[in-house]
């Protein structure tokens, strides 16, 4: 991507910056509207390991995409890049559809999409750079673990929360 490691770097903690800015500020907003009024699976985690789990989902995210972008396998960084801002831009709209817009079996879809996008993506910084892909199944194994609670909730909710 760039000729210099530290740009890419901070290319990288940019858009990992600017993705949880954005996931964050949706999730909020769901939990002060509806979230504590819905039947949630009991498998859910109490919410502060939510913050603790996707803080270090989000550092490793930052180190895997600067691994690549730092590779000496040029022909392959760019299709990485792009399925990782693929990655990150599925990782918004989750949270715009299942928090801020209430839409449950929406956000489900958008899940099932963000997993296969995440195992190609795994595939393919492991081809690059075997730390890299390592180092994103953590946040593979916590989306699939997202996309069952995520079912829970249509199941036990129904397709969308209508807020009052």
């Amino acid at each position: 991507m760039f000729e210099k490691p530290f740009y890419n770097f901070l290319y990288s903690l940019f858009l990992v910056l600017i993705t949880a800015a954005f996931c964050s500020y949706f999730n909020q907003v769901g939990m002060q509207n509806f979230y504590t009024q819905i039947k949630v699976s009991e498998w859910t985690p109490p919410d502060i390991y939510f913050s603790v789990v996707w803080c270090v989902l989000y550092i490793l995210m930052v180190f895997a995409f600067d691994f690549v972008l730092n590779s000496d396998k040029k022909q392959f960084i760019k299709p990485a890049a792009n399925i990782f801002t693929l990655n990150m831009f599925l990782q918004v709209l989750w949270c715009f559809t299942f928090f801020y817009a209430a839409q449950f079996l929406a956000g489900f879809t958008v899940l099932i999409i963000l997993d296969i996008v995440t195992f190609i993506m795994i595939y393919m910084f492991y081809q690059i750079h075997k730390l890299a892909g390592l180092i994103i199944i953590p946040y593979f194994l916590w989306l699939l673990f997202a996309t069952f609670l995520n079912w829970v909730i249509v199941d036990l909710n129904g397709t969308i929360f209508i807020i009052n």
